[in-house]
Order: C-alpha cells, then sequence, then structure tokens
C-alpha cells in the first residue's frame, strides 16, 4: 500500500473516531452549537475555513 493510501486510510479512521466522540458527546448532552463547532474549528485549523464549508459569496 502506497504512504498517500496508508495516510488516508489513518486519516478517515482519526475522523470516524472524532465523529464517534461527537455522537457519543451530543446523546449525552446537547447538540453543540455552531458557534461551539466554529471555535473548534479555528482551533484546529486557524482562520482557514474548513474544506466542506459552502462559500456563499462565490457567485
Amino acid at each position: 500500500m502506497s504512504a498517500y493510501v496508508t495516510a488516508a486510510v489513518r486519516h478517515q479512521l482519526a475522523m470516524d473516531g472524532l465523529a464517534e466522540i461527537v455522537a457519543a458527546y451530543e446523546a449525552e448532552h446537547e447538540p453543540l452549537s455552531e458557534a461551539e463547532v466554529q471555535a473548534a474549528q479555528s482551533e484546529l485549523f486557524g482562520d482557514a475555513p474548513a474544506p466542506y464549508a459552502s462559500n456563499d459569496s462565490a457567485a
């Protein structure tokens, strides 16, 4: 397996684990607010937009 594929699989497993952690938290508490999600994204990725974020001003 190439290093690229190995890294991609590791990344996906990490994201799957994160999704499980968030789901468990939200099941016990309330869903995360948009502000909480944005704060976490800023802490993790800085001011760069998330790769999946929509850009409504691109039109």
